[in-house]
């Protein structure tokens, strides 16, 4: 039963991996309708796990938690307007801010290119 209860888990969290990597950001009720066999506790547990190993983050969009796969270079743009989200590559080597603080994620809010011709 262990075994089983193991396998489980090891399973939901390769398919929460293909889920996120054919969608850019998700939230955990999002990834929860992909996945519809698994109880919603178990897509969550597994996502912390995820989030432990590192292999996807926790991307905070003003008030909405989303998750994604990991991967360096990316940050995000949303759309004041209609809220659309964007990935995009900032080289943070090159960003002079005044602190020696690590950046993890950098969020950019403006008018998207549809919205801006409206």
């Amino acid at each position: 039963m262990v075994y089983t209860h193991i396998m489980r888990v090891s399973v939901y969290k390769d398919k929460i991996i293909d889920v996120l990597g054919k969608n850019h950001l998700m939230s955990i009720a999002q990834i929860h309708e992909s996945l519809p066999e698994a109880d919603y506790s178990t897509i969550f547990r597994n996502v912390e796990k995820l989030l432990v190993e590192k292999i996807i983050k926790k991307v905070n969009l003003d008030k909405e938690v989303m998750y994604e796969l990991t991967e360096e270079g990316h940050d995000h743009f949303i759309c004041d307007d209609c809220g659309k989200v964007e990935s995009i590559h900032i080289n943070q080597d090159k960003i002079n801010l005044k602190s020696k603080n690590r950046i993890s994620d950098i969020t950019v809010h403006g008018i998207c290119e549809n919205c801006d011709k409206c």
